[in-house]
C-alpha cells in the first residue's frame, strides 16, 4: 500500500527571492504554519542581495547583484536543494493550510507523476487584483481552479509561483533555461518535463498571490511578459504551434485588419460602438463562471478592462522587443 503522508525528510521547498524581505518573511512563516510536511521540509532561499544574511532554520544561498534572472537563481536552488522533490513558491506568495500535503499527494497517489502544480488565488485585494485573477494569472488563478472542478486533472502548464517536481527529472529535462532573463523559464521547463512524464494540477494545494490590483502595474508586468514572448519563440520545442499563437493574439494585426476593412468599407465605421459591445459582452460570457464565487464575484465586470490592459501591455513588450532586436 502507497504512503498516505509524504515523508518531509524526502522534500525540498525553493523561494528565490530580490529586494523583497518583508514578503520573503510571510511567506515563510505560511509556510511553516500551513502543517506538519511544511514545518519540517527542507526550505532553500536564493536570494540575490547586496550582502549575505542570517535566516534561522533556512538553508541559504546568497547571490551577488549579476542580473542572471530567475531561472539561474532556480537552478541554484535546485542544486542546493536536497530532496527528491522539489517543491517552488514565490516570495510574495502565501501557502494555504496543507498545501504541501496537497501538492505532493499526486506523486503518492501516481509514481508516474513527474511534477504538480498548485493553485494560485487572491484575497483581501482591490477589484482589479480580482479580475486579474479571474482571467487566470498568476499560476492559472480562479480559471484553473473552476475547470478543475475538485479533481486533480492532467496539465501541461505549472508556474514556480506554486508547483512541485520531481528532482531527478527537473535535472532530465536540463533544469530552467538560464537565457530567459525576462521570464517564462517556468513554462518552458514544464514543455520539457511534460514530454517526460505526466503532469497534474491540483486544486487542494492552495498559494495566495499578492496581485498588482492596478492597472497600470498590470500594464507593466504584461509588458515584460510581451518581451519574454518573443525570446520564447527561439526556445520553445514547439515554435510552429507558439508562433501561431503570437500571430492570431497580435492586436496591432487585429487593428491593421480593421483599418484596412475601414479603408474598403467606409461606412462600417458606424458598427464600432456596436463592436466594443459586443466584445465587452463576449468577454463577459466567457468569464461568467466567476459569478459562481463570492470573493470575485464583484469583480466580474471588470474583466474585460483588465484583459484590453494585458493584451495591450503583451503586444507593446513584443514590439518593445523586437525593435530592440531590429536596432542590434
Amino acid at each position: 500500500m502507497a504512503p498516505s503522508v509524504f515523508n518531509p525528510s524526502r522534500l525540498s521547498i525553493v523561494i528565490c527571492t530580490k529586494d523583497r524581505p518583508a514578503d520573503l518573511e510571510c511567506a515563510i512563516v505560511s509556510i511553516r504554519a500551513s502543517g506538519d510536511t511544511g514545518r519540517r521540509a527542507e526550505l532553500v532561499v536564493v536570494e540575490e542581495a547586496d550582502a549575505p544574511r542570517e535566516i534561522p532554520g533556512i538553508r541559504y544561498v546568497h547571490l551577488p547583484r549579476s542580473g542572471r534572472g530567475f531561472g539561474y537563481a532556480r537552478n541554484v536552488g535546485v542544486r542546493e536543494a536536497h530532496g527528491e522533490v522539489i517543491l517552488f513558491i514565490d516570495d510574495d506568495c502565501l501557502a494555504e493550510q496543507g498545501w504541501a500535503e496537497a501538492l505532493c499527494q499526486p506523486f503518492l497517489s501516481d509514481p508516474h507523476v513527474v511534477g504538480v502544480a498548485g493553485a494560485v488565488l487572491v484575497k483581501d485585494c482591490e477589484l482589479i487584483g480580482y479580475g486579474e485573477n479571474i482571467l487566470g494569472f498568476p499560476g492559472g488563478g480562479l480559471r484553473y481552479l473552476h475547470n478543475a472542478q475538485g479533481r486533480v486533472v492532467p496539465t501541461r502548464y505549472l508556474s514556480t509561483c506554486n508547483c512541485a517536481y520531481r528532482r531527478k527529472t527537473v535535472l532530465e529535462a536540463g533544469g530552467f533555461l538560464e537565457d530567459a532573463r525576462l521570464g517564462g523559464e517556468d513554462f518552458l521547463l514544464a514543455e520539457r518535463v511534460t514530454a517526460l512524464g505526466p503532469c497534474v494540477y491540483t486544486p487542494m494545494a492552495v498559494v495566495y498571490h499578492r496581485p498588482r490590483e492596478r492597472l497600470g502595474a498590470i500594464f507593466r508586468w504584461f509588458v515584460r511578459r510581451g518581451q519574454s514572448e518573443i525570446g520564447l519563440l527561439r526556445a520553445t520545442a514547439d515554435r510552429g504551434k507558439f508562433a501561431w499563437y503570437l500571430i492570431r493574439s497580435s492586436w496591432a494585426l487585429r487593428i491593421l485588419i480593421l483599418l484596412l476593412a475601414f479603408v474598403r468599407w467606409p461606412s462600417l465605421l458606424v458598427f464600432v460602438p456596436a463592436g466594443a459591445l459586443g466584445y465587452y459582452a463576449t468577454l463577459l460570457w466567457r468569464f461568467r463562471f466567476a459569478r459562481r464565487y463570492p470573493s470575485h464575484r464583484p469583480a466580474w465586470w471588470l474583466v474585460p478592462l483588465v484583459k484590453f490592459t494585458m493584451d495591450l501591455g503583451t503586444e507593446v513588450g513584443r514590439w518593445k522587443e523586437l525593435a530592440s532586436r531590429w536596432r542590434v
